[in-house]
């Protein structure tokens, strides 16, 4: 998965589930183009660095190769001039620099390899740089349309919360308005029929049966203090 499906993921994450507070998608995007740049920079470093051990091998190689020839002539001149030790000698040299013309070409193919692999890096990491560049304002906008969305969805429900307290508030008040108009009807039946004064007479009634026992109680213990009294005086 390259890095702009990761990045893209980040954003999707954010518009479905609208719960990724902890990590700003805009900020991973533009920390992830920095960090892009920096790992591009690295291995072109890495390119330059190859490169420049390659070019060093092969120039090696090409002096071997001109010192083979050399060696290859001084053999050939002194088998003329018959002196096979001398010839012996240079072929000898010969063969220790055709070893190591084989050396230096295996490392030469060893380091085109690796070259070939980190310039393949290098193209893939630019390629997806650039897309990610060119889809930033696009993924940015999606990630601000998101967060709007989700402001708009929070302020919904905020609304749709205090219009349910507010409405629950009014069907209070409208019950109690409800029982209070209730309660004046019941007086006005009860007035017409009457009801209401017969209540009010039985309570008068009942107010001065309580007087006339109060008085008669007070009456009794006034007559056993004054029996004390004269008890006493006996």
């Amino acid at each position: 998965m390259g890095i702009f499906s990761r990045v893209a993921n980040i954003f999707k994450a954010k518009a479905n589930t609208v719960l990724n507070e902890l990590e700003n998608p805009e900020e991973t995007l533009n920390y992830s183009i920095v960090e892009m740049k920096e790992q591009l920079n690295k291995i072109k470093k890495s390119l330059v660095d190859i490169t420049t051990v390659k070019k060093g091998l092969e120039n090696e190689l090409e002096d071997i190769q001109g010192k083979i020839q050399i060696a290859e002539n001084q053999a050939e001149l002194a088998v003329a001039s018959n002196r096979e030790d001398l010839a012996r000698a240079a072929l000898e040299k010969k063969q220790n620099l055709v070893e190591e013309k084989e050396r230096l070409s295996r490392q030469i193919e060893e380091l085109s390899e690796k070259q070939s692999i980190i310039q393949k890096n290098k193209e893939h990491l630019e390629s997806e740089l650039s897309e990610l560049e060119t889809k930033k304002q696009e993924l940015i906008a999606m990630n601000r349309a998101a967060e709007a969305q989700m402001a708009v969805k929070e302020a919904l429900t905020g609304i749709s919360s205090e219009m349910n307290d507010i409405k629950g508030r009014i069907e209070r008040a409208e019950k109690r308005i409800k029982e209070k108009k209730a309660k004046v009807s019941a007086m006005d039946e009860l007035i017409e029929m009457g009801a209401l004064e017969e209540l009010e007479e039985r309570d008068n009634v009942e107010a001065e049966l309580s007087k006339i026992h109060r008085e008669e109680l007070i009456k009794q213990e006034l007559e056993r203090l004054k029996q004390k009294r004269q008890g006493r005086n006996e």
